[in-house]
């Protein structure tokens, strides 16, 4: 599937969907004695310090009970940044006209292997832009455009304070950043999320505030076994829990974004954001230290 920039344009702006996700998220005295526990008892024993987190876990009656620490703290994404250019392009399709998957060639392995390449061709495709040489004159058009993401999850009331622009390198346009998206990496600054804003966002993906056909294949897409090369937490997982998640790591962040349905009827979603990445160390690195954190936040959180 060959595609070119100037054969695809940003999206006509869509109304921001009813009932945003804050409104079905209640804070939850039990879910955060149930976190701060956790938490304090795993990095009592961790070689690193930082670790913010957001859990949210459903109620009987259809809202989610929150609990977080440090949840409104900005971290380099690193690959969990995908979770939002995954939405952008299944919405992109629609508006377009065209299949939910009509980018699936390069959504599929963004999502499931966390392919760089795959990422920057769906990064230009949707929002209609290539890189190109750093030209003043030519910027700002083309970085209005390149905002596609951006943009579509402030009308949902998702954004907050992110960044969810740049591209993951090494990428389709070089190994790193030059031309206009070094610009965009100088002026606008680099990609932000956060462990609330995270939640909310991967809420809002299941809730299907994105559309029902958006919900089931990106959460297929997302799919993957607990224990994985592309999952973090997923050890600390009972087996038979349906598990999907988008992991980040890159520089010492490590991170993940997690959806899951327990075998015990619980739906839980855990945004984690760490400094248990090894900058140092090698590229085939051990990516599931937060495994154990996971472990003891599920057998400390409540019956729904």
């Amino acid at each position: 599937m060959a595609l070119s920039a100037a054969a695809v344009c940003a999206c006509a702006a869509q109304p921001p969907s009813p009932g945003a996700p804050a409104a079905r998220i209640r804070d939850d005295a039990r879910v955060q004695r149930a976190l701060e526990s956790a938490r304090s008892h795993y990095l009592a024993g961790a070689r690193f310090e930082r670790l913010d987190v957001t859990v949210l876990l459903a109620a009987r009656d259809g809202a989610w009970r929150r609990g977080s620490v440090g949840g409104d703290r900005p971290w380099y994404p690193a690959s969990c940044v995908k979770l939002a250019f995954g939405i952008a392009a299944a919405q992109w399709c629609e508006t377009q006209g065209r299949r939910m998957d009509c980018l699936d060639e390069f959504v599929q392995p963004m999502l499931r292997e966390s392919d760089n390449v795959a990422t920057g061709i769906v990064v230009d495709a949707i929002s209609g832009t290539a890189n190109g040489p750093a030209d003043d004159i030519a910027w700002e058009a083309w970085f209005a455009h390149r905002k596609y993401t951006e943009d579509l999850l402030a009308r949902h009331g998702l954004l907050g304070s992110q960044r969810l622009l740049n591209k993951t390198y090494p990428t389709n346009s070089g190994e790193m950043p030059e031309g206009l998206e070094r610009l965009a990496l100088e002026r606008h600054g680099r990609n932000s999320m956060n462990a609330d804003d995270s939640a909310r966002l991967m809420l809002a993906l299941v809730s299907g505030d994105f559309g029902g056909a958006a919900r089931d294949y990106l959460r297929e897409r997302l799919r993957r076994p607990r224990i994985s090369a592309n999952s973090g937490m997923g050890g600390g997982f009972p087996e038979g829990a349906v598990y999907e998640s988008k992991i980040g790591n890159a520089y010492d962040t490590l991170a993940e974004i997690v959806h899951a349905e327990l075998p015990d009827g619980r739906r839980i979603i855990i945004a984690a954001y760490s400094n248990a990445h090894d900058p140092d160390g090698p590229d085939d690195q051990d990516l599931t230290a937060l495994a154990g954190f996971a472990s003891l936040l599920i057998g400390r959180l409540p019956a729904r």
